[in-house]
């Protein structure tokens, strides 16, 4: 390999052989270009140190998180690998040196407060009297209520939702799967009065998307996220989780664990109503839903004074 060679090349030809081998690359790809734009940036030649990798890892890390870095040098470990073929005397990251880059990241779990904040807040967006602040209500409201995936409540048509059966139809979702959701009478009347007045503005032929712009067409994703981000900057919110900044998909969290803990308080089996639950939010493995017992500090206790009982009366019976 040319040694004057840029970094950029380099990760195009490691990408060109992986491919040809059939892997797709296209995460890994997008970000072992902005490695190698970070190196050429440098003037960076010869071997690959530890340390450039690491501060590419660590780059904007105080905007992101500690495992957003170590995701990144999982990324880039494999190519130095490739890459040491070349230059014998790059450095390859030793395993897991910035932490395990998969783990789960704690979310944002809201109080009540902050979501009836949100909706308040959302409710007095401009125009006034207009579709939009009402659309955007009842569209974090109804995530918040029923833990919609974003890009489920996006892709909603007028004709999946059944006010008079109370009941919501998510079609073809982010498994390839279709579930039918109940819905809380509260639920059912917010729909009902943001249906209403979509009438005046834009129609509700079946067909349309149920969260839509004067136009008709459905609310983009990045616009709804740049809405969001407005709303929680004036809400002033601060991250309780391991993310830089609360999210819209903590709306999803956080009515799974206010569940599981309803649950709790009320003596339910939990390890019935985690089945429920799981095919109420379109989980294709039960362990991901069984991951909201870690949600809060109070759940986690719980859990532990059950594991201990259970501990116990597995003793007694010895």
């Amino acid at each position: 390999m040319n040694r004057a060679a840029t970094m950029q090349a380099a990760v195009q030809r490691y990408l060109d052989e992986r491919r040809r081998l059939g892997f797709a690359m296209k995460s890994p790809g997008t970000e072992l270009m902005r490695f190698a734009r970070f190196a050429d940036a440098r003037d960076h030649q010869g071997p690959l140190t530890l340390d450039l990798q690491l501060d590419w890892a660590r780059e904007h890390v105080a905007r992101t998180s500690t495992v957003t870095a170590a995701r990144r040098l999982e990324v880039v470990r494999p190519f130095a690998t490739y890459y040491r073929q070349f230059e014998p005397s790059t450095e390859v990251p030793p395993p897991f040196i910035l932490g395990r880059g998969h783990r789960r990241l704690a979310p944002h779990i809201y109080t009540d407060q902050e979501i009836g904040d949100l909706l308040a807040l959302s409710e007095r967006m401009t125009p006034p009297g207009g579709l939009r602040p009402l659309t955007y209500k009842t569209l974090f409201g109804l995530i918040a209520a029923t833990g919609l995936r974003i890009s489920e409540a996006l892709n909603l048509q007028v004709k999946d939702i059944d006010l008079p059966m109370a009941t919501l139809t998510v079609r073809q979702t982010k498994f390839n799967k279709s579930r039918c959701l109940a819905l809380h009478t509260s639920v059912v009347q917010a729909l009902s009065d943001y249906l209403r007045a979509r009438q005046r503005f834009i129609g509700c032929a079946g067909d349309t998307p149920v969260f839509a712009s004067l136009s008709g067409r459905a609310l983009s994703l990045r616009g709804v996220h740049n809405v969001f981000a407005g709303l929680r900057d004036q809400l002033g919110w601060r991250a309780r989780g391991e993310h830089a900044l609360p999210r819209i998909h903590d709306l999803r969290h956080t009515m799974a664990v206010r569940r599981v803990q309803l649950w709790n308080e009320g003596g339910t089996s939990i390890e019935h109503a985690m089945f429920w639950l799981c095919t109420y939010l379109g989980h294709a493995n039960i362990s991901d839903t069984y991951w909201y017992l870690t949600g809060t500090p109070e759940l986690m206790e719980s859990v532990g004074a059950r594991f201990e009982r259970f501990v116990r009366q597995g003793v007694g019976h010895e």
